[in-house]
């Protein structure tokens, strides 16, 4: 597998690639050379076997996507800071518990995925990132949904299902660029007034929570196109369906 990697990585190096696809090789860690990628944009390296991150990356300096998905990391060292013309971090399923504050200077970053990881927190500096388009942070450890993502003013897509949440706060009325929004799978029991602020609205998935009745001020939501209500606490199946008019797609489940 070595002899093999080296050749793929002689090969890049020599045709000054721009992308690079490293995924399902059981690779627990990357050899120097990988720095000599001077022309790299993207990096896969999905579905192997590291443990921390390959901190050689960080000598990429045109380095625009990377994706780590499906491995074990577990820590990111403070030179992923390094990486400041990242415009697509892909994360998710690792085993990553802190970011680190460098992160904030990913400031041409549109999308961060850290679904399937086990935060609880995020630093504050994630409030740098005022390009980010697109944040998944579902199947983590978060109790509450971080007040930081507040400055996210230009979020278009906020992903928090399968987390512990149980209430969602006043100021999500901020994220008034919001079109799709998925809080599945938590604990939430009712949805706060200010939501109606949200006028961009199109995707809503409260599927999996402790809601007991309709909410109705997603009825002010004009631009609601699929509203996922399924398996709350809803004992009026009737009553439901006759306060949305709206969406033009409901999922619903009773229990």
């Amino acid at each position: 597998m070595k002899k093999k990697l080296k050749e793929i990585l002689q090969k890049a190096i020599d045709e000054n690639s721009a992308n690079l696809e490293l995924y399902n090789m059981g690779l627990t860690q990357l050899p120097d050379m990988v720095q000599d990628l001077k022309n790299l944009r993207i990096l896969h390296l999905e579905n192997n076997q590291f443990t921390s991150f390959p901190e050689v990356i960080t000598q990429l300096p045109k380095l625009e996507r990377l994706s780590l998905e499906y491995n074990q990391v577990m820590t990111l060292p403070t030179q992923i800071g390094y990486l400041k013309g990242l415009k697509k971090l892909n994360l998710a399923d690792n085993s990553i518990k802190n970011l680190s504050d460098t992160i904030g200077n990913f400031k041409n970053l549109k999308l961060l995925d850290l679904r399937v990881n086990q935060l609880s927190q995020l630093p504050d500096e994630i409030g740098l990132l005022k390009n980010l388009d697109i944040l998944y942070l579902g199947r983590n450890e978060f109790s509450e949904i971080p007040e930081i993502i507040k400055q996210l003013y230009q979020l278009k897509d906020l992903g928090m299902g399968g987390n512990k949440i149980k209430i969602i706060p006043q100021w999500i009325s901020t994220l008034k660029q919001l079109k799709y929004l998925s809080f599945g799978r938590n604990n939430i029991s009712e949805i706060p007034d200010s939501i109606q602020s949200l006028t961009n609205l199109e995707h809503l998935i409260l599927r999996d929570n402790e809601l007991n009745s309709f909410p109705i001020i997603l009825k002010k939501l004009s631009k609601l196109s699929l509203l996922d209500l399924r398996t709350n606490l809803f004992p009026d199946k009737n009553n439901v369906l006759t306060n949305v008019h709206s969406p033009k797609n409901i999922f619903q489940s009773f229990n």
